[in-house]
């Protein structure tokens, strides 16, 4: 904002009786001059508003009318009121919202002013989150699959997938998100990276990821762990066991030689960095009668299966929701 004069109103009013003397101009030619509207002009005339500097400097080189009292003077005065009327302002804003260095402040003055900008048209409304009416064997595996390749941040998720690798299976995810949500949830690819970002957002679906107890921010940094709700149902531990597999994990071909004799053996590995999720997957498939192997002492960790034959009985008792896990089956 640009510093201004602050003029008593007498003084004021007979400054522009005589610009307008000495100029021979009506009003609404010095206002064109001045590059304002007439009604900006008719104000300082009445000596409603405070005179800009620029308006002064113009009216000097231009019709050599001196400026009433000293500069220095009425720019103090200006100076003293704008200060007087933020510090009445700041403690009506105190009143109504409380102090803006509490979160409790800071919570209100944002709502207030998002409302401010909806009404304007400036920000979309929120749209309406629906949330499932409870737990399900669907919810579990979205919890696996947002826990395995997905991020929770403080107004938005997002799972991140392979641009090829993983097409398939992302048509399977945003439908299971549909099916869940009731929305249509936004797909970015990122070709740069080969990648597919599925994401959705809004304060109420966040506060919902939190009730069924998932968490904000770095999930490596918070050591996440599977909701307590699926690790207490043999289903849901199961259906979330396949989301964080089909995420984090894989069946690959090991190949290797002995005496010039080449063998192969399929694996199953899931890999994450956060111990509480590998303790989850390996003790999931200890309830279902394999012999996983946990490593967890080295930067790596894994949770491994190495028996081929327990590998397809994982694939029977758990099933496949992403092509990828097949691959190495010929299927």
């Amino acid at each position: 904002m640009e510093n201004r004069y602050k003029l008593p109103k007498r003084i004021q009013i007979q400054y522009f009786q005589t610009i307008e003397k000495i100029s021979g101009y009506n009003q609404e030619r010095l206002a064109d001059l001045l590059g304002v509207v007439s009604r900006s002009y008719r104000d300082w005339r009445k000596g409603k508003f405070s005179i800009p500097l620029s308006t002064t400097q113009i009216v000097e080189q231009s019709f050599n009318v001196p400026f009433p009292v000293k500069k220095d003077k009425a720019l103090l005065v200006w100076k003293k009121i704008k200060q007087g009327a933020s510090h009445k302002g700041g403690l009506a804003r105190f009143r109504k919202y409380g102090s803006p260095g509490t979160r409790v402040g800071r919570i209100k003055g944002g709502c207030h002013a998002l409302a401010i900008l909806r009404a304007r048209g400036v920000i979309p409304y929120e749209k309406p989150f629906y949330s499932p009416t409870g737990y399900s064997n669907q919810l579990a595996e979205f919890v696996g699959i947002l826990l395995g390749d997905g991020h929770i941040g403080k107004g938005q998720w997002s799972i991140t997938l392979n641009d090829t690798a993983d097409k398939k299976y992302a048509e399977y995810v945003v439908e299971l998100i549909s099916k869940l949500f009731s929305f249509s949830p936004s797909i970015l690819h990122r070709e740069n990276i080969h990648v597919l970002v599925i994401y959705g957002g809004g304060l109420q679906s966040i506060a919902y990821m939190e009730k069924i107890g998932l968490r904000v921010g770095n999930k490596v940094k918070q050591q996440i762990d599977v909701p307590l709700w699926i690790k207490q149902n043999k289903q849901y531990s199961k259906e979330c066991l396949r989301g964080l597999m089909e995420t984090d994990g894989g069946i690959f071909l090991h190949k290797y030689t002995v005496n010039k004799k080449k063998y192969s053996y399929r694996k199953l590995c899931f890999s994450n960095r956060s111990i509480p999720l590998l303790q989850f997957v390996y003790n999931t498939l200890v309830s279902l009668g394999l012999t996983p192997k946990l490593i967890d002492k080295v930067e790596n960790k894994k949770v491994w299966l190495y028996n081929q034959t327990e590998v397809k009985q994982y694939i029977q008792k758990i099933g496949v929701h992403n092509p990828r896990m097949l691959v190495n089956f010929g299927g």
